[in-house]
């Protein structure tokens, strides 16, 4: 353990937070700064990833992300509620249509989330860790995302709804949960609350019944980890947070996010508007952009220091890396995740491009299809779950029989 790193890392996050304060352009960035520190150093400490809980159940049978990410998407939810309640229409909600795009980028995404084992904001998170992987999955997701910008406002494939309930026509198209219990007496909410509890509770149960499975078909017994002492110091910078902690501290920042900005958490569509920068700093013309992606050239011409979602996206960098440094282990992870052979690039960057281009599809990733849309009782979360799981088994079915014979989560 090296309290130099932990001193050095505290003053690196104290001095970008001061400079953050005094020189972003506006409260909502500073706000989204912090926002996004705080989901980057949530995410590594507790060891939660989005794809990590359909890879470490397909690799190796554990239950345990998938059930505590169904129990912080019904918390999330629950206080979600609390917001939006009454006020709906002050809220940019993620309340998507259910369509064959859905489906199709659902399963591109959950194929190569499995690829590159980690998804979009995965993918932040592990430049502290995997350098090399993350940043080949980086460039190829963004690709796929901007090559998919187009289709994703003009193709009826995603923009039009097999169904749709008021309050979501009046969103992109999908179904509001709360509509479809308006006889409750809480405008819905209870119902959809409801619904919420008892979908998560049946992902619960599948998730277990598979891990049991997998465990009696591979004659594995499971082992309680013995309680380590710890210091007050270790206890403080180091140990990893239990996933109850986790939650409440994701669904918090969830929550601040979603008051502060009106709404809430998205990735990937940041991912294309960097690929549209790099393309400008290599001389193409910003209106050629524009008409190629349907984009808005003043969206495209944005500084990303005055753009909401990339300070978030690379605050989300910055958090990992803050844990991993006041934690002590940055310099040994960050050499580590160096090396990459051809075969590593050729995988991960055909996983990134599936993500980015599926991103496009599906309306997001696995934050702004799946934990947004939920959290914001849109049906389409949770058949964007159901999709992305399926795609993920196959993945990792094709991974373990065709690319190496030894998955890694």
């Amino acid at each position: 353990m090296n309290k130099n790193q932990t001193y050095l890392g505290l003053a690196l996050l104290a001095s970008l937070i001061i400079l953050g304060y005094f020189n972003l352009k506006t409260d909502e960035l500073f706000y989204r700064l912090l926002i996004g520190l705080g989901f980057g150093y949530a995410l590594s400490r507790a060891g939660m990833g989005f794809a990590g809980s359909v890879n470490k159940l397909t690799r190796t049978g554990s239950s345990t992300l998938a059930s505590s990410l169904m129990i912080m998407f019904v918390l999330t939810a629950i206080v979600t509620s609390f917001i939006i309640y009454g006020n709906e229409d002050a809220y940019k909600l993620s309340i998507y249509p259910i369509n064959f795009g859905l489906i199709i980028g659902g399963l591109m995404f959950g194929f190569g989330m499995t690829l590159s084992s980690c998804c979009a904001t995965g993918s932040l998170t592990d430049i502290a860790s995997g350098f090399s992987r993350a940043m080949v999955t980086i460039f190829f997701l963004s690709l796929g995302v901007f090559l998919g910008f187009n289709i994703q406002s003009t193709s009826p494939l995603v923009t039009d709804s097999w169904l749709s309930s008021p309050i979501g026509e009046s969103s992109k198209g999908g179904v509001f949960l709360p509509d479809l219990f308006t006889f409750d007496g809480f405008n819905g909410y209870i119902g959809a609350i409801t619904l919420s509890i008892i979908l998560a509770w049946i992902v619960i149960i599948l998730a277990r019944r598979y891990e049991k499975k997998y465990n009696e078909k591979n004659n594995i017994v499971i082992v309680k980890d013995k309680e380590i002492e710890m210091s007050f110091f270790e206890k403080t910078f180091i140990k990893p947070w239990s996933m109850r902690v986790s939650i409440v501290i994701i669904s918090l920042l969830f929550a601040s996010l979603l008051l502060l900005y009106t709404k809430g958490w998205g990735a990937s569509t940041t991912f294309g508007l960097w690929f549209a920068k790099l393309l400008m700093l290599f001389g193409v013309d910003a209106n050629t952009l524009s008409e190629l992606t349907t984009k808005s050239l003043k969206y495209l011409t944005t500084p990303l220091l005055e753009h909401g979602g990339s300070i978030q996206n690379i605050s989300i960098i910055l958090g990992a890396i803050f844990y991993l440094q006041i934690a002590g282990s940055f310099n040994k992870k960050f050499v580590a995740g160096l090396s990459i052979n051809f075969k590593d690039f050729l995988v991960f960057a055909t996983g990134g491009f599936l993500m980015g281009f599926g991103t496009r599809l599906s309306n997001g990733c696995n934050v702004g299809a799946l934990y947004t849309p939920i959290a914001e009782f849109s049906l389409s979360g949770w058949i964007y779950l159901v999709i992305v799981t399926i795609g993920g088994f196959i993945g990792n079915w094709y991974r373990s029989n065709y690319l190496y014979k030894t998955c890694s989560v």
